[in-house]
């Protein structure tokens, strides 16, 4: 892999929601909402896990609020994801990124509550026919009640951080996006923009990421919401086209992260 390839893959921890839906839009209508209702419910169930309860109250309220294509991750497609990160990780300095001490914290920020170091996480994702781009809340247990290991906590905090940076010194840098599979000549200088995101029930940003010139390439652009609360770190994200940096979907993301953090309560 090219050391620019490394760079193609960071983010990808919020993306994986394109398996979920993937799945959903491939059955009938009318099953597909039975199916949903009925995964929703199991881990509505008062016998399912803190964390499993959480984000099916998150999910729920994504439906109230139109995203009616909904899918919990598989323990299969969390693995995978898992791997994936842990195969990424330490890369921070064969990024091309300008600045270049920008690198760490790009790649703190790769993180997400599937992540952590935890036996008990949970992942919903969602989705609207009108809508182009995926959205999933994410809970884990960060406290050893709540089924984290001594090392949750302080794996939440890095990510806080990264946050930090990314939205104070790291918020207006550029980048080099290439596959792997592609010639040097197809590599693509991308601008990365970030701000800080506050709610009621936690904190966040909003990235975007697009072609410097112009021309060629996909824009990007991902809105992240994230609090602990009870043991539990809970992350509401969506990623996809511009429209996600309007304020609709900060209101969206508030009021699905305060549904979870109450189920907690």
């Amino acid at each position: 892999m090219t050391l620019n390839g490394k760079l193609t893959k960071m983010f990808a921890t919020i993306s994986v929601a394109a398996l979920g839906l993937t799945a959903c839009a491939s059955d009938e209508e009318q099953n597909q909402e039975s199916g949903q209702g009925h995964q929703l419910e199991t881990l509505l169930a008062t016998d399912a896990r803190s964390d499993q309860r959480a984000a099916g109250a998150g999910a729920n309220m994504a439906m109230e609020l139109g995203f009616d294509q909904v899918q919990p991750a598989t323990d299969e497609a969390l693995g995978a994801v898992r791997e994936s990160a842990e195969e990424r990780a330490g890369s921070a300095e064969e990024m091309t990124v300008n600045p270049q001490s920008c690198a760490s914290p790009i790649e703190a920020l790769d993180w997400s509550p599937i992540l952590a170091s935890s036996d008990s996480m949970t992942r919903v994702d969602f989705g609207r026919e009108n809508f182009s781009g995926v959205g999933s809340i994410e809970v884990a247990g960060i406290s050893e009640d709540a089924g984290g290991e001594p090392e949750a906590a302080d794996q939440v905090a890095a990510h806080q951080q990264a946050v930090e940076e990314i939205t104070t010194t790291c918020n207006d840098l550029t980048m080099m996006l290439a596959d792997d599979s592609e010639p040097e000549w197809a590599e693509l200088e991308y601008t990365f923009t970030a701000e800080p995101i506050e709610t009621e029930s936690g904190s966040g940003l909003l990235w975007e990421r697009y072609p410097t010139e112009g021309e060629g390439g996909q824009s990007t652009t991902a809105l992240t919401v994230m609090t602990d609360h009870e043991g539990h770190v809970i992350m509401v994200a969506f990623i996809g086209s511009g429209e996600i940096a309007d304020d609709e979907f900060q209101d969206i993301s508030e009021a699905i992260l305060a549904s979870a953090v109450g189920q907690l309560e």
